[in-house]
């Protein structure tokens, strides 16, 4: 799979300004663009249908905060923390992020199209009715969220927990999953059918689909 990368220019401009750059760009329906943003911990707050192009994030916190159908272009995320965000109808292109988390926060119905997760937990994510296309997993951990009514194509997983994760109505045929753990997930026959899985894991799955195998 040839997944884009963040088409980023040079070193995007460091600002402190987070909240005033975003509230002009939602009145004047633009971009926040080219901006770097360090350091910033946000709790409860708004920031709806916003959109960031060219902006790399480092060492973020967005505690339970609303950002639902925000935009995110050739965004890169370093080190930084959704869990119990909102990213409901989002839209994801060409997106990085690394050492990130997101327990318990939804990307419900988001679409996200040549993206990167590598070393994050977003465990216990909805990502229930979302679109994923060209999305590389590596190193990261999904166990426990809701994967279900999902369009999965193109999906590269590499060491990834996919433990107790609930992928009804969602088919995995194509997805390779024999170099991660998928223990106790909630599929189907129907789900299950044209998925790559080791012999380990499928003498497993054999068990979750009352197979008794001997």
């Amino acid at each position: 799979m040839k997944r884009l990368k963040p088409r980023t220019a040079g070193s995007p401009e460091a600002r402190t300004d987070f909240e005033p750059l975003v509230r002009e760009a939602q009145e004047e329906e633009t971009a926040v663009e080219n901006k770097t943003f360090h350091g910033f911990a946000f709790e409860e707050k708004d920031f709806p249908q916003t959109v960031f192009k060219g902006c790399i994030f480092e060492r973020c916190r967005f505690t339970r905060c609303n950002l639902k159908k925000t935009e995110f272009m050739d965004v890169i995320f370093r080190t930084c923390d959704f869990s119990g965000s909102l990213l409901e109808g989002g839209y994801l292109s060409r997106c990085e992020f690394h050492a990130c988390k997101n327990v318990g926060g939804s990307l419900y119905r988001a679409f996200l199209q040549d993206v990167l997760f590598s070393g994050c937990n977003f465990g216990y994510a909805n990502c229930n009715c979302s679109k994923w296309k060209n999305v590389s997993i590596a190193d990261s951990s999904f166990s426990n969220a809701d994967f279900g009514e999902c369009s999965l194509k193109n999906l590269e997983l590499s060491n990834v927990e996919l433990v107790r994760v609930n992928f009804s109505h969602t088919p995995l045929a194509g997805i390779d999953f024999t170099a991660s753990e998928i223990a106790d997930i909630l599929a189907s026959a129907w789900e299950l059918r044209g998925a790559v899985v080791s012999p380990a894991q499928a003498a497993e799955l054999a068990k979750l689909l009352g197979v008794v195998v001997v």
